[in-house]
């Protein structure tokens, strides 16, 4: 007679979401939707957000060029970062 294990694969307790991140996660998705509709609803521009975008990469590139001599590993990480951002 054989015999057959079946190994379950259960994630360890403190990697389970809790109700708690799980309604957060609901809510800022609803959020996002949200947010979404209304500037398909209300005509919101591609040309605002990458100007806004763009303003924003280059304020974080300034920041990190403040700080490139006191601490450059940072610095350069905030350089990818705009650029990241910039890029969306």
């Amino acid at each position: 007679m054989a015999s057959t294990t079946l190994n379950a694969i259960s994630l360890p307790q403190n990697a389970q979401p809790t109700v708690g991140a799980s309604l957060q996660a609901l809510w800022v998705a609803g959020k996002s939707l949200t947010v979404a509709l209304w500037q398909v609803a209300f005509g919101a521009t591609v040309v605002e957000a990458t100007s806004v975008r763009f303003q924003e990469a280059e304020e974080l590139r300034t920041y990190a060029a403040s700080i490139q001599k006191s601490d450059p590993e940072f610095a350069s990480d905030l350089f990818a970062a705009a650029d990241r951002h910039e890029g969306l």
